[in-house]
């Protein structure tokens, strides 16, 4: 009976948040990520992660900028969240600081860089550089979750008329694997 219980003892899991080597992948939309951190003590866990596709972010501010069209003679101001407030992520990299809130949600916040795309019409594709937030809940293996960014866009498409801006974005759904 003892040694029943000992071995019993011995298969049960590790919590994924509590463990040395923490990976993950996820995706939203159509994109998948692979975040890589490590446990150095209970308040100092540090990781990256890569993202490539077609990741969705929904931008949540208003910026102005300038918007040329056929009707008019040069370009005029315009609200981007008008013209286009979906944008695209081809490729992003982050470096983060996890935080562990409970013992099923977490806090990842760190610097990210990332290539966007968009239309030409649009003007929305470029570089972003940021600052990004990110919340999970986890359970066993799964985890569920949301990202905030704060990132200033340079864009490539017209550069002389200095289109570049400060955007908050919101990833609502991002859905993955712990391992």
């Amino acid at each position: 009976m003892l040694l029943v219980v000992i071995t019993k003892a011995q298969n049960i899991k590790q919590p994924f948040l509590e463990k040395t080597n923490q990976s993950s992948i996820g995706g939203d939309a159509i994109s998948v990520s692979f975040a890589y951190a490590y446990n150095f003590n209970k308040n100092a866990i540090f990781g990256i992660q890569t993202q490539f596709g077609a990741g969705i972010r929904v931008l949540i501010n208003n910026p102005t900028f300038n918007h040329l069209s056929d009707q008019s003679d040069g370009p005029h101001k315009c609200k981007r969240r008008s013209v286009t407030p979906i944008h695209f992520e081809i490729l992003k990299f982050q470096l983060f600081y996890r935080k562990t809130i409970s013992k099923y949600f977490y806090l990842d916040v760190g610097p990210h860089a990332s290539l966007g795309i968009g239309t030409l019409e649009a003007n929305a594709g470029g570089t972003s550089l940021g600052i990004e937030l990110s919340g999970y809940y986890t359970s066993k293996n799964f985890f569920i979750g949301l990202r905030f960014q704060g990132s200033y866009v340079f864009v490539e498409y017209f550069k002389n008329y200095n289109n570049n801006y400060f955007g908050l974005f919101l990833t609502p759904f991002v859905l993955g694997l712990n391992f």
